[in-house]
């Protein structure tokens, strides 16, 4: 049984999230698993747009950061471009990671441009894995979620977030995600996880959805305990998703889990639907129609889909729907230091 634990953030301000980081981290005994000195952080820059709760906080990362660097452990940190838009790049910038790479000199890295190494596994999904090189020659890799609600296999967070590892296309891989996630982190081993439970996101996440304060941290070693218990903390239950389940089977991590740290009770989340979800319903129904899915999803005609839902996401669901959702944190929420100071930044 695994060691996952939860640190309260009591009095919010940019030192207190670092400072609960560090605490988290120690609790969980980080230095027992995190080894070597070349460490790659896997955050999560899903989008460009700056709204609480659809990506890694700065202050969570800058946390992690001190830690590692008080350590001397050399620091590499970086995403992939998701299928849809190359997105990372400027995601990296308006949300204050490429500062941070420039204040506490380290490496950032697009894993969309990195050269691959093929690793050959014998999986239900996969025969073999093309993983970015930076990820086969560092020492340990820690994963940074945000916890999210996903439209698709109901959440998202520590097991999740190595989808982002894999620069090929991924979003063809949606019929198969609850068995391609744990196959995906049987091949990359993480050290560690420090889950973003600052703001979350609940409802069709990991982009449609809705901030959701929690202000808390968690961490832990094993990934399959960790959103175990990630998935029990948010209403859903870790038997209800599928690839928590498989990535149990598959002895990627275990389900069971002991909680330590600070109590917490069970918060309901506002559960994905489907239905209420215009790209993913469209995409699910054309994936059922045999003709049009090998067209659309296999096929340089991929990128009229691709286009069509990056514009939703950045232009249309941005100006009608997450403006206003990111002003209500701002407005009424002591993470406006860290928000607007993004904002300013914003492109």
């Amino acid at each position: 049984m695994s060691i996952v634990v939860h640190k309260k953030i009591k009095n919010i301000s940019k030192e207190e999230v670092i400072s609960s980081v560090k605490k988290a981290m120690e609790l969980a005994k980080w230095r027992n698993y995190v080894k070597g000195k070349r460490i790659f952080i896997k955050t999560n820059l899903l989008i460009k747009r700056v709204i609480p709760g659809l990506c890694t906080s700065p202050w969570v990362l800058e946390g992690i950061i001190r830690v590692l660097k008080s350590d001397r452990r050399e620091v590499y940190i970086g995403d992939a471009n998701v299928a849809t838009i190359k997105q990372v790049e400027k995601a990296a910038k308006n949300w204050g990671v490429l500062d941070l790479c420039k204040k506490y000199n380290i490496t950032f890295v697009n894993l969309s441009k990195q050269p691959t190494k093929r690793i050959n596994f014998n999986g239900d999904v996969f025969t073999h894995v093309d993983v970015p090189n930076i990820l086969t020659e560092v020492d340990s890799i820690i994963t940074v979620p945000v916890l999210k609600t996903h439209v698709i296999p109901g959440m998202t967070c520590a097991l999740k977030n190595q989808w982002g590892c894999i620069p090929t296309f991924r979003q063809q891989l949606h019929p198969v995600v609850d068995r391609a996630i744990p196959e995906i982190n049987k091949v990359l081993k993480v050290s560690f996880a420090v889950v973003d439970a600052t703001i979350c996101l609940e409802g069709n996440g990991p982009v449609n959805g809705i901030p959701k304060i929690i202000n808390s941290i968690f961490a832990s070693n094993d990934l399959v305990s960790m959103d175990a218990f990630a998935a029990d903390f948010i209403g859903l239950g870790k038997e209800n998703v599928k690839y928590i389940v498989n990535a149990d089977r598959l002895k990627v991590g275990g389900m069971k889990y002991k909680l330590t740290g600070d109590k917490t009770g069970r918060i309901k989340f506002i559960p994905p639907k489907i239905e209420d979800s215009f790209i993913v319903k469209t995409e699910m129904r054309l994936r059922n129609i045999p003709l049009l899915s090998y067209i659309l999803f296999k096929t340089p005609l991929f990128k009229i889909p691709a286009f069509i839902a990056s514009r939703y996401n950045t232009i249309y669901w941005y100006h009608n729907r997450g403006k206003k959702l990111r002003n209500e944190i701002i407005r009424n929420t002591l993470y406006r230091e860290e928000f607007l100071q993004l904002i300013k930044n914003e492109k």
